[in-house]
């Protein structure tokens, strides 16, 4: 690294038989920090193509962990570069180096294991991505890294992976999250049906909550929808979320979003990707047809089974899985 390049550091407590301690330039939160044993860290290492994401895997335990910087960010090419030269210091050669745009935009991002709000949130136009790799004395370890921002603040997160069996200290406490609009989660279902939630549950009721929560996250789940069983077809009635995109959307004309369906794990791919993609355009098609909003505001896209935000192994994390999202694109 090239000496000036920083001001300050921060050192996060470096852990003997880790494979990465990152140093920031100015303090950030830590969010959390999670450890699995007997796990695999995918590393990307090509860009998006055709909506997937060559990987190799590098097998261990591995550690998630996500900061937060409510104030002195460099920005996320900053960042991204100092990581990257602390990564080759440290004897890693780098196996993949991209931002929003050289990565794939969306699908990339949709592709890779992504921490869920509000530990780590993503812009879809403003976010970079680092894998590396090398040999330790006990075997391989691997880097993830992923930088981006909100409105407010930018964030961090950072997957690393060591050989199981090299001792590890306990993880560290994390800090107390900051108050951040949480995005709304779907609520338990059918096998293949998206029912609506029960009266309590948190769906996105006004124009102003979904501004406010597309702007934090950058996505928002539509927990209210509701499918026919095994089908594509959206269910007759209002939904409470897509009369309040549809406000969102006419209030300005250069606000664009994808609508992104996504599926639990069972079935193939091609399969959940064509209900997912069949799911998204029924609900861009009532929001054109029933409340009026501009064909060119919104495009609806498929993701299948790659972009869970919980397990696939138990029903209740496959009820997560199955739903519809709304990405802002551009806009305010």
């Amino acid at each position: 690294m090239k000496s000036g390049t920083l001001i300050t550091w921060l050192l996060l407590c470096p852990a003997a038989g880790w494979a990465f301690e990152p140093r920031f330039e100015t303090p950030g939160q830590l969010l959390g920090e999670e450890i699995l044993p007997q796990s695999v860290l995918s590393l990307a290492l090509e860009p998006a193509d055709d909506n997937t994401v060559p990987t190799i895997p590098v097998a261990g335990t591995q550690r998630k962990r996500s900061w937060r910087f409510s104030s002195g960010f460099p920005g996320t090419g900053r960042v991204n570069s100092d990581l990257a030269a602390q990564l080759l210091d440290e004897g890693y050669e780098l196996i993949l180096s991209c931002d929003a745009a050289a990565c794939g935009g969306f699908d990339f991002r949709f592709a890779i294991d992504v921490l869920l709000p509000p530990k780590m949130f993503v812009d879809l136009s403003d976010y970079f991505y680092l894998s590396a790799r090398r040999e330790g004395d006990a075997g391989p370890e691997g880097v993830a890294v992923l930088v981006s921002r909100t409105a407010q603040a930018g964030m961090v997160q950072v997957f690393d992976v060591r050989p199981d069996g090299v001792p590890a200290p306990e993880p560290s406490e994390p800090s107390v999250p900051p108050k951040i609009e949480e995005q709304p989660q779907p609520k338990p279902e059918s096998e293949v049906a998206i029912p609506a939630p029960t009266p309590a549950a948190p769906t996105p009721e006004t124009a102003t909550a979904i501004a406010t929560t597309l702007a934090q996250s950058g996505h928002v789940v539509l927990s209210d929808l509701s499918f026919e069983t095994g089908a594509s077809k959206l269910s007759n009635g209002e939904f409470a979320s897509l009369t309040a995109l549809a406000e969102f959307l006419k209030d300005d004309p250069n606000r664009r979003i994808a609508l992104v369906g996504h599926t639990d794990s069972k079935g193939s791919l091609a399969t959940n990707t064509s209900l997912s993609q069949k799911r998204a355009a029924a609900v861009r098609n009532r929001l054109i047809k029933n409340h009026g909003v501009p064909k060119a505001q919104v495009e609806a896209r498929g993701a299948g089974y790659l972009a869970p935000i919980a397990t696939n192994l138990t029903e209740a994390g496959r009820t997560l899985n199955r739903r519809v999202e709304a990405v802002l694109l551009s806009g305010s």
